[in-house]
């Protein structure tokens, strides 16, 4: 307890009175605030508009502005009360209020428990009195509680104002950024619900109304903001319930939570969306809605409790919805989840007739049914409406295979597998086990080109470092297509040992290379390399030659693949390989010119992988090979500049055959698909060597390859090499 004596509120000041305190000849200048309860002992003093009072328990003539409030409580009273911009004038359970002038930015919170509320606001007279709240419009967050056994009749909820019923309301109308709570009450933390709260004739126009508890009686809500939500059934409390007409337009949301009670409803849809939520926390549950009737026009209802675009099954998929009406019509759009492993999904079941346009929309999912398994979705009781899948293309993925929705010819409709293609996740596996070989090859003919550069060059030791781009083109029986360009960069260190008619050269190589893979069917892959190897060439003096090269992989391979509803399906796995290359040819010098026939043989093979897509896709990659046989032939001609500087252009043209045929890959439990590229391809290269000093010197080359479903437009290299 406590007071002050003589004290002037200068703009924006403050002065609180608590319970029991006083303040004696206050001076509340223009926008000064005064915060105080009808407990005081006693205030007074004078305001912008005269006297001001507050003794035993009486308030007159506040004025309540810029963070100023008054609490007035059970049993007291508050007469001619002016609420303007920032100010709070709360009235308990009990309490009265008469004479409130209540400004644009003031607030008022009240419930229909207070004996007597009444005053004038922007709309103009309103009261709250027996229980009964008439014509009060709420704004600039003003609060109203309707408590149980008492009533609303024609509430208004002007921006941000909100209203709580545990009673009954009528002909209340939720405007923009206004919230409204039926069968629920929010007081100082202390939360209250009803059954027993009914709300008749409401129209929501860019608000909220939240439904708790209760019954709601023919709603309206419309605007882009406008939110009809009702809750999942509280402990102990029976589900709230909406009856007769459920109109939601112009791009309004209607969204409810679990097994509410909507049998005696009729929801009409216009431009807008209902939401669906299974929300029950024990799995394997359905959740089962009933309708009276339900008409359509350009309106979605989604089943489930996220977008269809997620790019996974959640834990919440498992329990599905059935929505069952005794009629359907118009136009629209059903958005459904399905288990198809498992014979579960959302259904749509009309008991009568049917009539209209509807496209039903079905997530994408990794994981595979039973081979030839169908699904209905679908069933009415008759009439001419047509059913048709809204997913791209008109399919969607269900494991390996992409699935279609058949009319079954008896007023159902249901998924059917179609296994004539196969889904973008399952190209995705593929692409990712035909790029390794690829990867392998190019790193390889760095290698290659060091060995052929050396052919009839005395030297020590050389350290050399070769940088690669190239751009495979592919496609494979099995199915995939992909496009591959790789950034590497090979460095190498080796010594030449010269015998009486020959002579030999060991060396050393480590690397890495970048791959971007892009997807023929959307999505991308990263392949990122890291190699080791050894070589060894051989060369007489009469021409002839043999090399070789031992290579090995560490390959880390990340997957962002598109599903055909644009989701991704990630994945990433870590792989090994090892390969192997033998040449032998013969070179013929004729003064400048060089020519080399040679055969090669190439082979190459990844440890087999599983690994798990983030759709559920399960992948079963097994060794992917090469196994190749090449012939081909080099020309080159060899030009001593004034200089000092020598060049080398060359020429070279090769035959591949490759005979690998059983790259196998199993995708799911759906068989093995035979991921290869084998048959005969060409390749067509030029490029120039030139010495700059007597120690350094560098290499530049592109080349063309074609066949056995691999193109590639452009394999570059360019190098340096310094000996010493």
């Amino acid at each position: 307890m406590g007071g002050t004596v003589f004290a002037a509120i200068e703009k924006g000041g403050l002065l609180e009175v608590k319970e029991g305190g006083f303040a004696f000849a206050v001076d509340q200048k223009a926008g000064g605030a005064i915060k105080a309860t009808t407990r005081v002992m006693e205030v007074f003093g004078t305001n912008r508009l005269g006297q001001f009072e507050i003794k035993n328990g009486i308030a007159n003539n506040m004025l309540l502005e810029n963070g100023g409030s008054l609490r007035v409580e059970e049993n007291d009273f508050a007469y001619n009360t002016t609420v303007d911009s920032g100010g709070l004038l709360e009235v308990m359970d009990g309490g009265t209020a008469t004479g409130v002038d209540k400004k644009a930015g003031g607030k008022l919170i009240v419930s229909t428990n207070a004996l007597e509320v009444s005053g004038t606001n922007s709309k103009g007279q309103f009261s709250i009195k027996d229980g009964v709240s008439k014509n009060y419009e709420l704004d600039d967050g003003s609060g109203l509680i309707v408590m149980e056994d008492t009533q609303a009749i024609d509430t208004i909820l002007d921006e941000h104002a909100t209203m709580q019923s545990l009673g009954k309301d009528t002909g209340t109308k939720v405007q923009a950024n206004a919230v409204y709570d039926l069968g629920r009450s929010d007081q100082n933390g202390s939360i209250t619900y009803s059954s027993k709260a009914i709300s008749e004739n409401m129209v929501i126009n860019n608000g909220r109304a939240n439904v708790w508890a209760g019954t709601m009686v023919n709603v309206s809500v419309r605007g882009n903001d406008g939110i009809l939500e009702v809750m999942k059934p509280q402990i102990n409390y029976a589900p709230a319930m909406l009856v007769g007409k459920v109109v939601v337009s112009e791009g309004a949301s209607f969204r409810t939570h679990g097994a509410v009670d909507t049998s005696k409803a009729d929801v009409s849809l216009e431009n807008s969306a209902w939401t669906i939520i299974a929300d029950i926390t024990t799995t394997n549950q359905n959740t089962r809605l009933n309708l009276a009737n339900l008409a359509m026009s350009g309106a979605n209802v989604i089943m489930m409790d996220e977008p269809v675009t997620r790019s996974s099954v959640t834990a919440s998929a498992e329990n599905f919805i059935t929505l069952t009406t005794n009629t359907l019509s118009g136009n629209g759009n059903f958005y459904m989840r399905t288990d198809m492993a498992n014979h579960q999904s959302d259904q749509l079941n009309v008991t009568g007739q049917a009539t209209g346009d509807f496209k039903i929309f079905v997530t994408d999912t990794g994981a595979s049914p039973a081979a030839g398994d169908s699904l209905t979705l679908v069933t009415t009781g008759g009439g001419d409406a047509a059913f048709t899948l809204g997913n791209a293309g008109g399919v969607v993925d269900i494991g390996t295979y992409e699935y279609t929705l058949l009319d079954n010819g008896n007023h159902s409709w249901s998924l059917a597998e179609n296994r004539a293609q196969i889904t973008p996740s399952t190209t995705d596996v593929l692409n990712m086990a035909a790029a390794q070989p690829l990867v392998f090859d190019a790193e390889l003919d760095t290698v290659r080109e060091r060995l052929g550069s050396v052919k009839g060059v005395s030297y020590d030791t050389a350290m050399w470092s070769s940088a690669i781009n190239t751009r495979n083109n592919v496609t494979t029986d099995a199915g995939a297509g992909f496009e591959q360009t790789l950034t590497g960069l090979t460095l190498g260190i080796d010594s030449r040992f010269s015998r009486e008619e020959s002579s030999t050269i060991r060396g050393l190589i480590f690397g890495y290379s970048h791959s971007d893979i892009g997807f023929d069917r959307g999505g991308k892959g990263n392949i990122d390399s890291y190699t080791l190897g050894a070589y060894a060439g051989w060369e007489h003096q009469n021409g002839a030659y043999v090399d070789g090269v031992v290579k090995v992989d560490r390959f880390a391979n990340t997957i962002h693949g598109k599903m055909s509803n644009g989701a991704t399906a990630f994945g990433d796995y870590n792989s090994n390989g090892a390969g192997a290359h033998v040449e032998s040819g013969f070179r013929w010098v004729d003064g400048l010119w060089s020519v080399r026939p040679y055969l090669a043989f190439t082979g190459f093979t990844t440890d087999g992988q599983d690994y798990t897509l983030s759709n559920g896709m399960r992948a079963d990659v097994g060794n992917t090979r090469i196994l190749r046989a090449e012939a081909g032939t080099a020309v080159s001609y060899h030009m001593d500049l004034q200089n000092g500087t020598t060049l080398e252009p060359w020429l070279k043209a090769a035959v591949r055959q490759e005979y690998a045929d059983s790259n196998q890959v199993k995708v799911n439990d759906d068989g093995k698909f035979n991921n290869d590229v084998a048959g005969t391809r060409g390749v067509y290269q030029a490029g120039i060597r030139s010495s700059f000093t007597p120690t350094l010197s560098g290499h530049l080359s592109v080349s063309y390859g074609n066949g056995a479903g691999v193109e590639s437009p452009w394999n570059t290299q360019a190098g340096v090499v310094w000996t010493f």
